[in-house]
């Protein structure tokens, strides 16, 4: 048993590996994920130079929040080109003929996409905490929760919206129309968000129910083209 699980997971991680190859030799998939706190510490500095640090005073927390949320969408070029990007360049059908199991197709790429909206996001916002030693821990593991949800279900999002465009272009900016919910809620809940563990963990729940929901519908979508 332990041997056919094993061997029925090897093709997966080939796929898992060839994504990753793809992604660390196009530069254009790294270009999102440095935007958003060059952006954010480029305006925290002309407020703070303009207004004085006391502008900024009781807002870490918020700004760390917020910088989670913002890096979420980021991932959505990576998720759009797994799939619309096949379309796109006609090498879709190739791998539905290939020998490999379209279920296992679909779980490697979703592998090799996740881990890198949830990693610059968390680095993201370990460096802002540590620049700024007094957001507190609860109001830390609150912001790394939210990022978090928002990261999942960005990523659900994008790939059921890959799944359905014809181009990689189409399904960014279809997927990146999520920032603005994404900062509305921000700034309306923040400080409802980060009083207390309590919503970032319910949030956090919902959010993961979401994207194995989402994570499924794509997948059975991917399995019957």
């Amino acid at each position: 048993m332990t041997s056919n699980c094993g061997e029925a997971a090897i093709p997966m991680f080939h796929v898992f590996r060839h994504e990753l190859r793809l992604i660390f030799r196009d530069p254009r998939f790294w270009i999102p994920f440095i935007i958003p706190p060059v952006i954010l510490a480029a305006s925290q500095t002309i407020a703070v130079s303009r207004y004085g640090g006391q502008i900024m005073e009781g807002m870490e927390g918020y700004m760390m929040l917020l910088l989670g949320c913002l890096m979420a969408p980021m991932g959505s070029p990576l998720a759009g080109d797994s799939f619309a990007g096949e379309r796109e360049r006609n090498s879709l059908e190739l791998l539905q003929l290939s020998p490999i199991a379209p279920a296992k197709l679909f779980w490697g790429k979703l592998l090799a996409i996740l881990p890198f909206p949830v990693v610059f996001a968390l680095l993201a916002q370990l460096g802002y905490w540590i620049s700024h030693p007094e957001i507190s821990t609860m109001s830390a593991v609150a912001s790394v929760l939210g990022a978090l949800s928002a990261v999942l279900l960005t990523t659900s999002f994008a790939l059921i919206v890959s799944l359905r465009v014809k181009t990689v272009r189409a399904a960014t900016h279809v997927t990146l129309f999520l920032i603005v919910p994404l900062l509305l809620m921000v700034q309306l809940g923040h400080e409802i968000f980060l009083n207390g563990l309590f919503v970032p963990l319910a949030t956090l729940a919902v959010s993961i129910l979401l994207s194995i929901a989402a994570t499924f519908v794509s997948m059975r979508k991917f399995v019957s083209l």
